[in-house]
This record gives structure tokens, C-alpha cells and sequence, in this order.
């Protein structure tokens, strides 16, 4: 008898336990109903030099699912050269990339080994996961393209920040969610304000 109600408790926990995340509150990756659109804040080292550890700094992007299927998107933040000023000055901008699998393209990181253009696979760790009910491509691209004009006049700084960190934190506050906390991950310009 006692085995048939701690079996019976197990189940009933199990099943509870996605429904308790629905609410806007964070559930783990696994947890997360696949019919609903989600947002996963996931980070990766910045790279380094060839034949050098992966840096401890890391890269936000937000891997996003609009529901059941393959396929999905990545967000994040860059930088890009700013026209007609000197050589080296940057601003922060964001982008929204279709790709079959999020999580999988995020850890191929092109330029991840410092001064060479080719790819790098680099691993990824997942931070947050939120269930983001009636989230659209269409409401994607008008958050990134609201953050593109506010960071249109601000320069690239991973450190202080503004940084493809500070755009990927800024998207979060954007879909009304507070930031998680990022444990031992290192995010230069995560939630900066300016």
C-alpha cells in the first residue's frame, strides 16, 4: 500500500509540476510545454585565441520556439562598424536568425577563435527558460528592430556595456520578464542601463 501512494504522489507531482511554470514564472528547459512558444536565454564562451582555454566571459542569445516542429530562431546582440567614423568604433545591434535548431547553431560560433573567420563549436549553457504565450516572429522583429534604433547611437563596449549582452537582457525586459540570475555565468554589460 504504501508503495501504490508513493507512486501515485510521484505521478501527480510530475504532472503538476510543467502547469506551475505556466504562470510566467521560470521552468526548467525540460519541463517546458512544446505546443507553447518559449524563450530559452542560453550562453557560450566569447572564444579565444587558437590553441587557448575558451574564455571565462560569455555571449547571451535568447533561442526561441514558436511551438512544436523544428525549426525556431536565435537572438542576440552584436557589433557593428559605425560608417564614416574612425577605424574600430562599433555599435551594438541585434539580430533574429531562422535556423532548424536553436540550440544546436548557437554552439557553432564563427569567429569564436580570435582573428579567424571560420566556426567553432562551443559549449552552450542553458540558463532560463520561459514559457512566452501568443510570442510571434512578427513581435520579434519589432522588439529587436526597437532596440536596433535605441542602440543606433551607442558604442559597443563588452565590458561596461552597452554589449550584445546588454541587447539580449534589454529583449527580456522588453517581454515584461526580470532577469534570472545568471549563477557563475560572466555577461559583461548584462542588464545595463544607460
Amino acid at each position: 500500500m504504501t508503495r501504490v501512494l508513493a507512486t501515485l504522489l510521484l505521478a501527480w507531482a510530475a504532472l503538476t509540476g510543467p502547469a506551475q511554470g505556466q504562470g510566467g514564472g521560470v521552468v526548467p528547459p525540460a519541463r517546458v510545454e512544446a505546443a507553447l512558444p518559449t524563450v530559452t536565454l542560453a550562453a557560450r564562451s566569447i572564444g579565444s585565441r587558437r590553441g587557448d582555454p575558451p574564455e571565462r566571459r560569455s555571449h547571451a542569445a535568447l533561442l526561441i520556439r514558436l511551438g512544436p516542429g523544428g525549426g525556431g530562431f536565435i537572438v542576440q546582440g552584436g557589433k557593428e562598424p559605425v560608417p564614416g567614423w574612425l577605424p574600430g568604433r562599433a555599435r551594438v545591434v541585434g539580430y533574429v536568425i531562422p535556423c532548424q535548431d536553436p540550440g544546436v547553431e548557437f554552439t557553432r560560433a564563427a569567429g569564436a577563435w580570435w582573428g579567424e573567420p571560420g566556426v567553432r563549436e562551443l559549449p552552450t549553457r542553458e540558463i532560463a527558460t520561459f514559457v512566452e504565450p501568443g510570442l510571434t516572429e512578427a513581435r520579434i522583429r519589432e522588439i529587436v528592430d526597437a532596440l536596433n534604433e535605441e542602440f543606433r547611437s551607442r558604442d559597443y563596449r563588452l565590458e561596461g556595456g552597452p554589449s550584445s549582452n546588454s541587447f539580449v537582457s534589454r529583449f527580456l525586459t522588453r517581454l515584461g520578464r526580470e532577469l534570472p540570475a545568471l549563477g557563475d555565468v560572466d555577461l559583461p554589460g548584462w542588464g545595463w542601463h544607460g
